[in-house]
C-alpha cells in the first residue's frame, strides 16, 4: 500500500485521536495505517494539538468532541480580549509617537535650531 495517500481532515483527526488516547507510539500508528514516519508529527502541528508526551489531558476528551475545535477555540475569548488590548496599546503608542514628532517639529520651527541631529559616519 502506498504511503503517499492523502487523508481527509476527519480521517486525520480520528488517527490522531487514536494515537493520543492509546498507549501506541507514533511509529506504531504510522505502521498500522501505512503512513510516512513523520505523518503524526506533521498533523499534530497542522491541527495545533499538543503531543501526549508532554501532557495527558488528551486521554480524557470524549469521543464526540472535535479535537480541532477543543484546542483552537478553548482560549478564543481570552485571545480576542488580548488582541483588542494590544491593538489599543499600539494605537496609544502611535499617537504618542506622532505627538512627540510634532512637538519636535514645532520646536525646531519656533527656535530655528535643528533638534534632530543627522547621524554621519565618522
Amino acid at each position: 500500500m502506498s504511503r503517499n495517500v492523502k487523508k481527509s481532515k476527519e480521517e486525520s483527526l480520528e488517527i490522531l485521536r487514536e494515537y493520543l488516547t492509546t498507549p501506541q507510539s507514533k511509529q506504531e500508528i504510522c505502521r498500522k495505517y501505512h503512513l510516512h514516519r513523520n505523518w503524526v508529527y506533521k498533523n499534530l502541528r497542522i491541527f495545533a494539538v499538543e503531543d501526549k508526551k508532554y501532557s495527558n489531558p488528551m486521554a480524557r476528551i470524549p469521543v464526540g468532541v472535535s479535537l480541532e475545535k477543543t484546542y483552537r477555540d478553548c482560549n478564543r475569548d481570552e485571545l480576542l480580549q488580548r488582541i483588542q488590548s494590544l491593538e489599543q496599546s499600539l494605537h496609544q503608542a502611535e499617537m504618542a509617537r506622532d505627538a512627540y514628532n510634532e512637538m519636535i517639529r514645532l520646536a525646531e520651527q519656533y527656535y530655528n535650531i535643528p533638534i534632530r541631529k543627522k547621524s554621519a559616519a565618522k
